[in-house]
């Protein structure tokens, strides 16, 4: 639990802290909830997923103009992350939490949705399938190298 706890003070610090024309040009923050429900022993079971993301838009100065005051910046695909805590037994706990990493195009689309077994996220053409009843995820061997998933359990 104190890895998760530190882990979310980071996650939320990260969208506060500004730096200078070195590196950063912005950040964004957003949370999203969802409910699904999946079939068990045929009876519907709903579950809750809060999806928060923050975007982490990172930048580079021309070189050329290294020296100069106004310079032109070059726009680089932001860095996402996207931390998805599953609450199975709806409660006001959540049971599962993982943090999902990938680099942003400017057209992808983000998406969550039911799965006979659990959700999948969608981004574009890529995948993460998550298993409700087995508390796993599973990522398509073309997508792993797009997808970057660290877990956290609450006991």
């Amino acid at each position: 639990m104190k890895t998760l706890t530190a882990f979310l003070s980071i996650f939320i610090l990260t969208g506060m802290m500004g730096y200078g024309q070195n590196q950063d040009t912005g950040h964004m923050n957003a949370t999203i909830h969802k409910t699904f429900s999946i079939e068990k022993n045929g009876t519907e079971i709903p579950y809750n997923l809060k999806v928060m993301e923050h975007r982490n838009y990172p930048m580079v100065l021309n070189e050329k103009e290294k020296s100069h005051v106004n310079q032109n910046r070059k726009a680089k695909p932001a860095v996402v992350t996207k931390l998805i805590a599953v609450d199975k037994d709806n409660d006001q706990n959540y049971d599962h939490y993982m943090v999902l990493k990938y680099r942003r195009s400017v057209t992808d689309s983000f998406k969550v949705v039911p799965t006979k077994e659990g959700f999948a996220v969608r981004v574009d053409d890529k995948t993460m399938q998550y298993f409700i009843t087995k508390g796993i995820y599973f990522i398509d061997n073309s997508d792993k190298d797009f997808f970057s998933v660290e877990e956290f359990r609450e006991i």
